[in-house]
């Protein structure tokens, strides 16, 4: 499959990119029926089974990544083929600098509306990941002015419609605005 075939593939559904983090599992209970579920990584595999998983990281460095990439049936979008992807990038796409970036850019390039960012906790708080940790999972301490900044800074420029981008929960919410079940009624 191309990249160039997938815009405009989901036009007008919603769309959720699940990111990692503890409020994950809240955050997909909210979700609009019939949302196209976009994977970070692999996280949301412990709770859902998304159409796609977007990932930048090197799977070999993480072996519950790789297992989730040898077994689920999911579409994987890769820019680095060598690492399992099956999706060409065949077009210019916004890579950012994290895996959640890339999806978001995704979602957007496919038509979704809204796209929303759940389970994006940005690393804050003593619980990082909506699941028991792996000894494979590095730990991020990174400031959250750190993460921010690539939203903050490059999202707006570097995503088509950024309009369309609502937050669930948690520190993005400084960037995008909140979801609100009505948002399909004001579009």
């Amino acid at each position: 499959m191309k990249l160039s075939e997938l815009r405009d593939f989901h036009a007008g559904r919603p769309a959720a990119v699940l990111g990692g983090g503890p409020s994950l599992t809240v955050d997909l209970a909210r979700l609009p029926a019939g949302c196209v579920l976009i994977a970070v990584n692999y996280h949301a595999f412990y709770h859902c089974q998304p159409e796609y998983m977007v990932y930048l990281d090197d799977p070999l460095q993480e072996p519950e990544m790789m297992r989730v990439i040898r077994t689920k049936k999911v579409t994987k979008v890769c820019p680095d083929s060598e690492y399992g992807g099956n999706v060409k990038m065949d077009v210019k796409y916004w890579r950012g600098n994290v895996s959640s970036t890339t999806a978001t850019w995704l979602a957007l390039w496919m038509g979704c509306d809204p796209v929303l960012l759940c389970g994006m906790d940005l690393y804050q708080g003593k619980t990082k990941h909506c699941h028991a940790p792996h000894k494979d999972v590095p730990a991020f301490h990174y400031p959250l002015a750190d993460h921010l900044r690539t939203w903050q800074e490059e999202a707006r420029n570097s995503i088509p419609h950024p309009e369309r981008v609502r937050v669930m929960s948690g520190p993005l919410r400084i960037v995008f605005p909140l979801y609100e079940a009505d948002y399909a009624l004001e579009s």
